[in-house]
């Protein structure tokens, strides 16, 4: 039911807020600064390096994530497509953390990527909306997104739900590592509960958007722009556009823009 929506992309828009507080509900502790993982315990002498693999909207979200964790937990990340990943001989093994990041669960590049990582001894670990599916059976261990269903095609609440469950885990490896306090832990379990009322707060200003979207309706080209941990998010709101209006655009990192666009 799309829930008095038009379509249920609108409606899965709405629901980011509760999606978000359902991901990291019963995962945090306010009081110790810290997160919990299910059947998840790392080694923090032997864990060396992140690498995190996606496809889509959810390299997106890796993209992010790597901004987090060597900024959080101090351990180097690499974010590579499921796609290339499987296309080259990745040197990847024993002491390494492989993340593999799927709505689904059944992305088959990033499925392919997680079989070739763990033949060669990673640790696999992955953050996916769907239960039981192939990603999650396939992994040492599992960190649930609760978006629910995602009907939409162009991927919302699932992507917020991923960058939360992304600050959960670099939250989790940096006490663990000792690169994180518990004062700093609290503090950013503080701010990340209260991103859901900031998301309402936003959603409740949709006249406001409709203005906007309509001021701009005729441009035939966008160009998003970030720098640092929002170069990301230009990316996935270019994405966002195309795939919902057929408009062109593309996503920047700020500081490149005197180099050719």
């Amino acid at each position: 039911e799309k829930g008095g929506h038009k379509h249920f992309m609108l409606k899965e828009i709405h629901e980011q807020p509760r999606a978000v507080t359902d991901t990291i509900r019963d995962r945090i502790s306010p009081s110790t600064g810290d997160v919990y993982v299910d059947g998840f315990d790392i080694n923090p002498d032997t864990l060396k390096r992140v690498v995190m693999v996606a496809c889509g909207t959810s390299f997106h979200a890796a993209l992010v994530g790597k901004f987090l964790v060597e900024d959080i937990a101090r351990v180097p990340v690499e974010v590579d497509l499921g796609s290339e990943f499987r296309y080259r001989n990745p040197i990847i093994g024993e002491g390494d953390l492989f993340v593999a990041i799927s709505q689904s669960g059944e992305t088959a590049d990033t499925l392919a990527a997680l079989r070739e990582a763990k033949e060669k001894g990673a640790t696999i670990f992955s953050i996916v909306n769907a239960v039981g599916s192939s990603i999650a059976r396939e992994s040492d261990a599992v960190l649930y997104t609760h978006a629910g269903p995602e009907i939409g095609v162009a991927s919302t609440k699932a992507f917020t739900t991923q960058l939360a469950a992304l600050v959960l885990f670099a939250i989790y490896v940096g006490r663990r590592k000792g690169q994180l306090s518990a004062d700093d832990g609290r503090e950013l379990i503080h701010d990340l509960t209260t991103v859901p009322e900031l998301m309402t707060q936003i959603l409740n200003h949709g006249a406001l958007l409709n203005v906007i979207a309509r001021r701009y309706a005729a441009a035939s080209d966008f160009l998003y722009l970030g720098r640092g941990i929002n170069s990301p998010i230009a990316l996935e709101g270019a994405l966002k556009l195309k795939e919902i209006s057929y408009i062109h655009a593309e996503g920047y990192p700020a500081g490149e823009m005197k180099h050719g666009p």
